[in-house]
């Protein structure tokens, strides 16, 4: 049946324990439709993307991102129907979703969420849930997790672009200062201005809870200022006023939490990873492309252009002027994906955040063996929204590497995305789709590369048959002991 078919259901899950949970699919109601997705609910539901029955499967939780309560599927139909294609995934988990308010502050849902979350864990026999969360999504399933009644209730979580450390996009003042500072064209500085301003006037729980935790000690003490311009750039830029206290209580507190989570990160590729003449050529001779392909479509609320200029404007932060001595180019979130950080959404301690300037690619390999979730990958020119459609620039092709783990080779998003979940539901580390890749090449060739995720050398297998089935067995062992960290 299909997944947004409307139907009306009476059981509850409560009534479900006393019945044969091979028929769970009676507890909850399939994915709402038409009409029903215009109003922002008030409660947190959960749905079930088909009416088959859970039998010995594992439930699959998708919890989405900001306003995706007023889409179909919420966001989801891409990502469910590659899973679903797949026959393994198909065997270990039964998918459902979560609707929740995204317009409201987060501790007004978090408590709601935990109860659905306990009523999905008592209807499925107490199995532990996997979540996969985009976006907020991921900081509503963390800060719930903080319960100690629901952490023991979820196995794990992949969050995608989630701003675990909060974005300086919902830091208000902060972007207009860097807009007064590093914008120079009148009108530019007038359109990025207002577009912010308004956007967050009808978003206020963005500022006041994802705003930047400045645990980098990024954020400059300014004070008042004021563009010459009318509808200029204006505000009060202090740090009493800006850091997001609220996150920096709740970080690298909870360790345990911590490594129960996949943690996705992406950057779109842009002028500022380099010198400043590459910024000057968009500017110039390249503006009147810019202004068709990015500009142009953004004013007309398309949405990848739109985190294309985002990425610009969180790219062109200003910073302390510590760190415009210390990081060469003094772009300090020049990786970002449009919302998040790369920083933010990969969850990284507060140390490394204190002593690491992500300014370009390159530097993204110095992180290997830094972070402390379950695992963590990088992928370079995607944004916010290719992990639900797929999107990638016109330029890329739809595989990429994870910059953390290259030796694993290239997949699109979604590939990426299976494998991880299906190797969960194993127990055993490994990605799903490399499987079949160790077997053949094992029979094709003598050599194979040793996986050091500390170390980027590569090392030459052994010739002999017994040494090479030891040497498949590293490459497994060593991605298991990530997922197992």
């Amino acid at each position: 049946m299909p997944a947004n078919a409307d139907v009306p259901r009476l059981t509850t899950a409560q009534n479900c324990k006393s019945q044969n949970f091979g028929l769970i699919s009676d507890s909850f109601d399939l994915l709402p439709a038409g009409k029903k997705l215009r109003k922002s609910p008030e409660e947190v539901t959960i749905y079930e993307y088909d009416q088959a029955p859970l039998g010995n499967r594992s439930p699959l939780l998708f919890v989405h991102g900001l306003r995706g309560e007023f889409y179909s599927s919420f966001r989801w139909q891409k990502v469910a129907e590659r899973f679903k294609a797949n026959p393994d995934f198909d065997k270990t988990y039964k998918i459902y979703m979560c609707r929740y308010p995204t317009l409201v502050r987060l501790e007004k849902v978090t408590p709601k969420f935990a109860k659905a979350v306990d009523r999905l864990y008592a209807a499925c026999n107490n199995k532990p849930i996997t979540v996969v969360a985009l976006s907020m999504g991921g900081n509503l399933v963390y800060e719930s997790m903080l319960d100690p009644a629901v952490e023991p209730q979820i196995k794990a979580v992949m969050a995608l672009g989630t701003p675990f450390h909060g974005s300086p996009l919902f830091s208000s003042n902060w972007m207009q200062y860097s807009i007064y500072k590093r914008l120079s064209m009148p009108w530019t500085r007038i359109d990025h201005s207002l577009a912010l301003r308004l956007y967050f006037d009808n978003n206020k729980n963005l500022l006041e809870d994802l705003s930047w935790d400045d645990f980098d000690n990024a954020i400059p003490e300014v004070g008042k200022f004021r563009s010459k311009l009318p509808f200029g750039p204006h505000g009060v830029l202090t740090l009493d006023d800006t850091v997001n206290t609220r996150l920096r209580d709740i970080i690298d507190k909870h360790k345990r939490v911590k490594t129960k989570f996949i943690t996705y990160g992406g950057y779109l590729h842009n002028p500022y990873f380099g010198p400043a003449p590459l910024r000057y050529i968009e500017n110039t001779a390249l503006y009147p492309i810019t202004f068709c392909t990015v500009k142009l479509p953004a004013h007309f609320a398309r949405e990848h252009p739109v985190l294309k200029m985002l990425n610009r404007d969180i790219a062109a932060v200003d910073v302390r002027k510590e760190w415009k001595q210390t990081a060469k180019p003094p772009f300090l979130y020049a990786l970002n994906d449009g919302i998040t950080p790369l920083a933010s959404a990969l969850f990284l301690p507060t140390d490394v955040l204190k002593s690491t300037a992500l300014v370009s690619p390159p530097e993204v390999a110095k992180l290997r063996g830094k972070t402390d979730v379950k695992l963590a990958r990088a992928f370079g020119n995607i944004d916010h929204l290719t992990y639900i459609d797929g999107y990638r620039p016109i330029t890329e092709l739809p595989k990429m590497k994870d910059d953390l783990n290259p030796e694993l080779g290239e997949k699109d998003i979604f590939a990426w995305m299976l494998g991880d979940v299906l190797s969960l539901a194993r127990g055993d580390g490994r990605v799903a789709d490399d499987e079949p890749k160790l077997s053949r090449d094992s029979e094709r060739t003598n050599t194979e590369v040793v996986v050091d995720q500390n170390s980027s050398s590569d090392q030459p297998a052994p010739d002999q048959d017994k040494k090479k089935e030891a040497q498949s067995d590293r490459l497994i062992s060593d991605e298991r002991a990530e997922l197992d960290r």
